[in-house]
């Protein structure tokens, strides 16, 4: 009896060490960076609870920071680790940083685990072409962009003769989708159905990949990947994205060949013209696909989420509608309603409810983020080491300027107000980007397609306007709150919108 005991002992004795040895390597594994600043909801001892905050209330979370810790750096327990948050006035000595020095891209790159999800991939060439080649060329595609716009709302919407609700976050992706094709890939492929979905499928297998795989730790990461099927998506979405974008790649090079090429005026052409200026031999064709999902990504779904808090906001305040209507009116009677590239900024009223719809919903309530690629040391002595990411709270209304009036009401026309002196008339527009106003960030590293982003947005609102009377389902109370996941704010998508042409 006493023999069979022994072995039995040892193998209890045996496990329950490799538990407790595994158990400590865990809890090593698992210590997460931390900073000597004060922690939000230090008094309490459940960690996990304040990582579920900021997941689900991370503006509750960081308004108390703001309140408690005023002037103050303060950090933020998050499932990714420890968030440092700044004071907005911080956002000045980080601003002359170029993006080598402290990154806006890889700060995000990193919350989505950029190398994993591909996101992780900044290109000159890319950046050049948004910055440079698509800026310089919008009021070129203001017509064409209103076409797609109007055959999207023709081919994907219902008639709506009588009131008919309306899931904007599906309708309007197509509608997005397809007027940010006609500048990125061109006039033959913008209409591409498989192109398309492609094209919008992969920024959501990104962001469930994303947050899938980071429930494993780090090190597991590398393995992990393979039993996530959203990572194994994203992978079929750029071998799908070079398998569509080939054919149309190949016409136009056989086009050159025959020294006859037709003008080409599209991301396409303006990519593979910067890479022959550069004699990048590592831009090739599957380079080329890589990045058109990347700018997808990085155009439609902002721009979408942008339309729908605007239109949300319309709906909740009627009487908005019929002046911006009037507006749109009179700057294009001269073009029997269609719109021009000098309509755009015409249209002051709308550009201005477009802006405080973005300051009471914006992207982010940290919209200013860096990850610090060397080592910074702050006015205050505080140090940023390389690799930490830094964000400003730039979502707190109480900071903006006395002379913008009740910064927590919504007046839909502050901007257009503000903008009645002549020495300001250029200021407060919805793509501006100023200390006051970083919802597209502020810096060097400010977002590149803001121009593109806001000539967009007034197009498909214009045409709604023009087109449709809408309105919140019979019963509904006010403006449907957003919901937060982490830093980001998404406008509510089980809110139907009621859709009626009008006559």
């Amino acid at each position: 009896m006493h023999t069979l005991q022994t072995p039995i002992l040892w193998t209890v004795h045996a496990l329950g060490v490799a538990a407790l040895v595994a158990s400590i390597i865990i809890h090593i594994l698992r210590r997460s960076k931390s900073f000597d600043v004060p922690i939000v909801g230090v008094d309490t001892s459940d960690v996990d609870s304040l990582k579920s905050r900021y997941v689900q209330q991370a503006d509750t979370l960081l308004r108390e920071g703001y309140e408690k810790f005023t002037g103050d750096i303060f950090q933020v327990a998050t499932p990714d680790g420890p968030r440092v948050f700044l004071p907005r006035r911080f956002a000045h000595e980080l601003k002359p940083f170029s993006r080598h020095e402290a990154s806006g891209m890889k700060a995000l790159a990193d919350r989505h685990i950029g190398q994993y999800t591909t996101i992780d991939h900044e290109s000159d060439i890319m950046l050049s072409a948004i910055k440079i080649d698509l800026n310089r060329n919008l009021g070129n595609f203001v017509e064409d962009v209103q076409h797609e716009v109007a055959h999207c709302f023709t081919t994907q919407f219902p008639p709506c003769d009588e009131w008919t609700p309306i899931d904007l976050h599906d309708k309007l992706l197509r509608v997005v989708a397809q007027a940010s094709a006609r500048i990125f890939v061109g006039r033959h492929m913008c209409r591409n159905e498989e192109w398309l979905d492609c094209s919008t499928k992969f920024a959501l297998d990104v962001m469930t990949g994303g947050e899938k795989l980071k429930q494993w730790h780090p090190w597991l990461r590398p393995l992990a990947q393979y039993f996530v099927p959203e990572m194994t998506c994203i992978r079929g979405d750029h071998r799908r994205a070079f398998e569509l974008l080939l054919p149309e790649l190949e016409r136009r090079s056989k086009e050159s060949i025959r020294k006859e090429p037709k003008p080409y005026n599209d991301m396409i052409e303006w990519m593979q013209q910067r890479a022959k200026k550069l004699g990048d031999k590592t831009f090739d064709n599957k380079e080329l696909a890589n990045l058109q999902m990347l700018t997808a990504t990085a155009a439609i779904h902002t721009t979408r989420l942008a339309i729908i808090h605007a239109l949300y906001d319309l709906a909740a305040r009627p009487e908005y509608i019929e002046p911006l209507r009037r507006e749109i009116a009179e700057v294009t009677k001269s073009s029997n309603g269609t719109l021009r590239k000098q309509h755009l900024t015409q249209m002051k009223k709308l550009d201005s409810f477009m802006k405080e719809s973005q300051r009471h919903n914006p992207p982010s309530v940290a919209t200013f983020q860096r990850k610090a690629m060397i080592p910074i040391d702050l006015s205050n002595g505080f140090h940023i080491p390389t690799g930490t990411i830094v964000q400003c709270n730039t979502n707190m209304l109480d900071e903006a300027p006395a002379e913008w009036g009740d910064p927590h009401a919504f007046d839909g026309f502050r901007f257009y107000k503000l903008r009645s002196k002549p020495e300001d008339a250029n200021k407060f527009q919805f793509a501006s980007t100023s200390y006051d106003s970083m919802q597209f960030g502020f810096g060097n590293d400010a977002c590149p397609g803001r121009f593109f982003a806001s000539n967009q947005i007034k197009i498909v609102l214009a045409y709604i306007l023009s087109h449709y009377d809408f309105k919140f389902e019979d019963g509904a109370t006010g403006r449907p709150k957003n919901i937060m996941f982490e830093v980001n704010v998404l406008a509510d998508p089980t809110v139907k919108v009621l859709f009626k042409k009008m006559q």
